[in-house]
């Protein structure tokens, strides 16, 4: 009988303790967990701007905040140039850091802000520059072709650029997307790029309407240099 009290009380005194030790727990931990508030970003102008060279562009900036406090931002810039005929081997295509309103090209503007939390959120603008002011008449909208490649839809979105969903071609099955940039509707420029992979080229809009571009793989091996990509319009 004794025996068996015995075996009651220990019993009784763990289960008290992995209580009192549960309680400990929670009384610790019962602050820890709180909702925090992501940035929110406000910009001003539009997130897509097209200027030329001579035009100029000054940044209209961005606001961040975060559960009704401002925040910081801060703003880095990547430049992708026009492209230049006979100056297309990888090494003499690289991305910039600054904006230049003199070089024509596509630059993306990075708005960064952190919460007191340390979570980060950011935002882009892109500003295309035009070698110089486009001729609004100009309109390469349209279905092409290209070899046994996926085909290709080219969308105005502004006047001088346009958007296609395809111009690597050539027979590949590799789709790769972006801006063809023009000012006179010919001379077409597509400054590097990321798709599925880094891309950049250049053209001819042909009298036919066709493209004739020139096109390039740097980041392939060996690199894929001024690969001939005929596109024919439906």
């Amino acid at each position: 009988m004794i025996l068996k009290n015995n075996i009651l009380a220990a019993a009784f005194i763990l289960l008290a303790s992995v209580f009192l030790f549960s309680c400990e727990k929670d009384d610790e931990t019962a602050n820890i967990s709180r909702v925090t508030s992501y940035p929110n970003f406000s910009m001003t102008g539009e997130d897509l701007v097209v200027t030329w060279v001579g035009a100029g562009f000054t940044d209209p900036g961005v606001k961040a905040e975060a559960g009704g406090n401002d925040l910081p931002v801060t703003t880095t810039v990547s430049a992708a140039y026009y492209i230049t005929p006979g100056q297309t081997n990888p090494p003499a295509v690289q991305y910039g850091s600054s904006f230049d309103a003199a070089k024509p090209g596509i630059y993306t503007f990075t708005y960064s802000a952190t919460n007191e939390d340390g979570f980060a959120g950011t935002t882009t603008r892109t500003v295309i520059v035009l070698d110089k002011q486009p001729n609004p008449t100009v309109d390469l909208s349209g279905n092409y072709t290209s070899g046994t490649s996926p085909a290709s839809v080219v969308t105005k979105v502004a006047n001088g650029v346009f958007y296609a969903t395809n111009f690597w071609g050539g027979g590949s099955t590799v789709v790769l997307d972006g801006y063809i940039l023009t000012s006179d509707g010919i001379n077409l420029n597509i400054p590097m790029q990321e798709s599925q992979v880094t891309i950049y080229g250049y053209g001819k809009r042909l009298a036919n309407g066709d493209l004739d571009l020139r096109m390039t793989r740097p980041t392939f091996s060996p690199p894929l240099v001024d690969q001939v990509k005929l596109w024919v319009k439906s």
